[in-house]
């Protein structure tokens, strides 16, 4: 199928969208979350005003990556997540998962190729916003996304693949408005091997740009919606950046929960 390179021909293609990711200490059933990326395509959160359209709230393609053995997977569709049989078919287990659905404010360039998450060399990333400045102008130039070159640029920067090492590298992209613009969001996933992290970041439509964190024995979990009605949900704060290690999982008694680390990326420019 063809479609329209991301911002070609229309300027900037403003991408909304829902996501999930989960840490495990065990492998475990994709099913219940591919489930949620279908809730989120029907009826995800919208900003007030925004069309609901045929196919649901963000029904503009969908994508998940997950670890198997020492490689990352990943699945793309251009189809509504809630109708399509290639998700609902879908099988896996896994440790490490990642899923995105979209809202396009182009609807000539769904398609599976523009669909999240990416990869480059070994950075797996979904993206929640739209960068501007120098990023989108070279997108616009490529014919690709500006998730795409911020990810090319994330993975040429970030040297120590730690938490402090990807803080650091957010915060010298982000604080640079040349480079990214009064961009909407940097509400990120982002995945490298054994490694996975959740960072939030908005410039306006905060209540839209949001991402949750459940966390529990074996389990991590960041979604841009609570995924159930556990109390145990938490908004991460603007500008926070999570590293999901999951908490160990109990061997002959009580053992004390270690919530994922997480840093506060500041300073950064004010939203």
């Amino acid at each position: 199928m063809s479609c329209l390179s991301v911002d070609a021909g229309s300027g900037y293609d403003m991408r909304m969208c829902r996501m999930i990711a989960f840490s495990s200490n065990e492998p475990r059933e994709v099913a219940p979350y591919l489930a949620s990326l279908a809730r989120f395509c029907e009826s995800g959160n919208l900003v007030a005003g925004w069309e609901k359209r045929p196919g649901g709230n963000h029904p503009n393609g969908w994508g998940v990556a997950w670890r198997a053995g020492d490689e990352i997977r990943m699945v793309k569709s251009g189809n509504p997540a809630a109708s399509d049989p290639l998700l609902s078919g879908m099988r896996a287990v896994t440790d490490r998962f990642i899923g995105h659905v979209r809202y396009a404010s182009n609807p000539e360039t769904v398609c599976a190729a523009n669909s999240h998450p990416y990869q480059a060399l070994g950075v797996t990333l979904a993206h929640n916003g739209t960068f501007y400045g120098r990023i989108g102008a070279e997108g616009d130039a490529r014919k690709v996304s500006d998730t795409v070159v911020f990810l090319e640029l994330l993975e040429d920067r970030w040297g120590d693949r730690t938490l402090a090492g990807l803080a650091e590298t957010l915060r010298g992209i982000l604080s640079d408005r040349e480079l990214v613009g009064d961009y909407s969001a940097a509400n990120l996933l982002i995945a490298t091997g054994n490694e996975l992290f959740a960072f939030r970041r908005f410039h306006r439509n905060g209540e839209y740009y949001t991402l949750y964190l459940k966390s529990g024995e074996g389990l991590a979990v960041v979604a841009s919606e609570p995924l159930d009605e556990d109390p145990g949900w938490r908004l991460l704060a603007d500008g926070e950046l999570v590293e999901l290690s999951p908490a160990p999982m109990p061997m002959d008694g009580p053992v004390p929960r270690e919530r994922p680390r997480s840093v506060l990326l500041t300073p950064l420019p004010p939203a």
